[in-house]
């Protein structure tokens, strides 16, 4: 991907450090400083209602959900996927193709693993991303002794929705995948998980249905040693097996006579079957050990970047998108007043980017209608046709401050 793909929304710094640049760069005007702090106020009372939605919908779809709340109809699933993607947006995530990112190349070079993901039991998989960088990773081949620098796009953070079939919609292969998933797992249910710093070749390792296969170089490894020691002693034995046929058919009653050469031959014979049979146990076993080696090396791949899960990415999500919200709010206001002019949206874009890139160094795809749109509403910017206008710091903290007062008056009840 170019440098300009990988641009988007996500604004790195953290909220109070945004502030008190802006509060330092208007002047250490205490009527800014105070204003800011209760603009984002005001959005964080906002986002607490939207988490209260959001988990409303949740609830019913949570593996551990009790019998008596679940919900395992699409419609219930579609409902809550639209809130969550409207509340990754409100975030700055964007969705991603892994499949338009990755290639099967990559995904081995990086994490030595060939994986072949399988959709057996799920309904619906979508991949969620913010904050891209490009950066070299490094990778160890031949055991360790030798090291390459790989260069993968890395994602500050990642967010996979996963939705399981309904029991109507379940068939024999989605049956067989649900009793090998974890306890709990069931029908109907829906994953949310939450990853940090994952690089696109390792996409994969996130799929629930993420199975690594026996690499080419594996498999030499274990069936030449079986190739070159099973088939000269089935040779040797094969005339060995056929006196052991004629001493068992005269056991049970053929016709003949078994000398003691050949019964010596039939027990040779069931020597070597014994011996046979335990080196191709051998060689079941050294197969059952490193792809237990694999599963091991996945599961640390995904152990170390998971984050949250469920229910949990839920508060993680809704207070990133009120971080972000009160950002935008922040950056927006601030450039208009600092012009002391009015400005049309693509100029206070522009300002706003420019400002991330030399205050912070932060390459940010300004979202500038979201910005404008929070503002607006609260009547801190006046807009004429196309552009638009910041009040004064004092004249928007006595707005936001009726705003605030208009949340709780309860008084007027009385």
């Amino acid at each position: 991907m170019s440098e300009s793909a990988r641009r988007d929304g996500f604004i790195a710094a953290r909220k109070s450090q945004l502030a008190e640049a802006i509060a330092a760069d208007a002047g250490g005007d205490t009527a800014t400083r105070d204003m800011l702090n209760l603009l984002g106020s005001l959005l964080h009372h906002e986002a607490h209602a939207r988490l209260e939605g959001l988990r409303a919908l949740y609830d019913p779809l949570d593996p551990d959900a009790p019998p008596s709340t679940r919900d395992v109809s699409a419609a219930a699933f579609e409902a809550f996927e639209e809130a969550l993607i409207e509340t990754l947006k409100r975030a700055n995530y964007s969705e991603i193709d892994p499949t338009s990112v990755q290639t099967q190349r990559a995904t081995k070079q990086l994490t030595g693993l060939a994986i072949k993901p399988s959709m057996a039991g799920i309904r619906r998989i979508r991949y969620f991303a913010r904050g891209s960088r490009s950066e070299e990773l490094e990778h160890r081949t031949w055991l360790g002794l030798r090291k390459e620098l790989v260069q993968a796009e890395v994602m500050n953070d990642v967010v996979v929705l996963v939705g399981f079939k309904s029991e109507d919609e379940v068939e024999r292969a989605d049956e067989r995948a649900f009793a090998q998933m974890r306890r709990g797992m069931r029908p109907g249910a829906a994953l949310v998980k939450h990853f940090r710093n994952v690089a696109t070749p390792e996409l994969v390792t996130l799929h629930p249905g993420a199975k690594p296969s026996m690499r080419p170089r594996d498999q030499v490894f274990l069936a030449a040693p079986a190739v070159a020691t099973g088939v000269p002693v089935l040779l040797n034995l094969w005339p060995a097996i056929t006196v052991l046929f004629a001493v068992l058919a005269s056991y049970f009653g053929a016709q003949g006579v078994i000398e003691d050469d050949e019964l010596k031959r039939a027990l040779a014979a069931i020597s070597g079957l014994v011996a046979v049979g335990a080196f191709v146990m051998r060689q079941r076993l050294k197969y059952e050990a490193q792809t237990l080696r694999y599963q091991k090396q996945l599961a640390d791949t995904v152990y170390f970047r998971n984050l949250a899960n469920n229910a949990g990415v839920l508060d993680l999500l809704i207070g990133a998108g009120e971080d972000q919200d009160a950002k935008e709010a922040f950056l927006a206001y601030y450039v208009l007043r600092h012009a002391e002019r009015p400005m049309a949206k693509g100029e206070i874009d522009n300002a706003a980017e420019s400002y991330l890139k030399d205050r912070f160094g932060l390459e940010v795809d300004f979202e500038i209608n979201d910005a404008l749109a929070k503002i607006e509403r609260l009547g801190l910017v006046l807009r004429d046709g196309g552009v638009y206008n910041a009040i004064a710091p004092a004249d928007a903290l006595l707005k936001l401050d009726a705003a605030w007062d208009g949340m709780f008056n309860f008084s007027a009840r009385r």
